[in-house]
């Protein structure tokens, strides 16, 4: 019985196993350049005026996270499109009374929330200029969060 040749068994073996892993993995190849070592895949920009629609969960998510008391009356302005740092962008502002352990107002916030492509950005101490004006309603979600 003879030996297997080695030179040409294991760069053939290799081939089919990457043949293999790609059909069951389910990988939907269209060239070899997408092999290519190096190859960055394009990214799309986003989309600075991309109103976000889930601004208020967005919010909340980040809230939950962060706050470190509890608040009441509760509001948010609904997203308006401002140009910041000469690029149009989404912003809304969340305003509430903070509460200390008992309960008790300890002090009112303001903060301006920084939309991109549709998601939060930035979460930052209110500006009262891009603050003003916005169409505000209430939040309660943010009023029942326990830090």
């Amino acid at each position: 019985m003879r030996g297997l040749n080695s030179d040409r068994f294991w760069p053939v073996l290799a081939l089919l196993a990457a043949t293999l892993g790609a059909i069951l993995g389910g990988c939907s190849v269209t060239s070899i350049s997408d092999f290519t070592p190096g190859k960055v895949p394009e990214v799309k920009p986003l989309d600075p005026g991309l109103f976000p629609k889930d601004y208020k969960t967005e919010v909340v998510n980040f809230l939950r996270s962060s706050l470190t008391t509890r608040v009441k009356d509760a509001f948010i302005g609904e997203p308006v499109l401002k140009t910041l740092d000469k690029v149009p962008q989404y912003i809304t502002c969340v305003r509430y009374t903070l509460l200390d352990n008992k309960n008790q107002p300890i002090g009112n916030e303001t903060k301006l929330a920084v939309f991109l492509g549709g998601r939060l950005m930035q979460f930052l101490p209110g500006d009262p200029k891009l603050c003003a004006g916005l169409n505000y309603q209430r939040f309660p979600e943010i009023e029942t969060m326990i830090p």
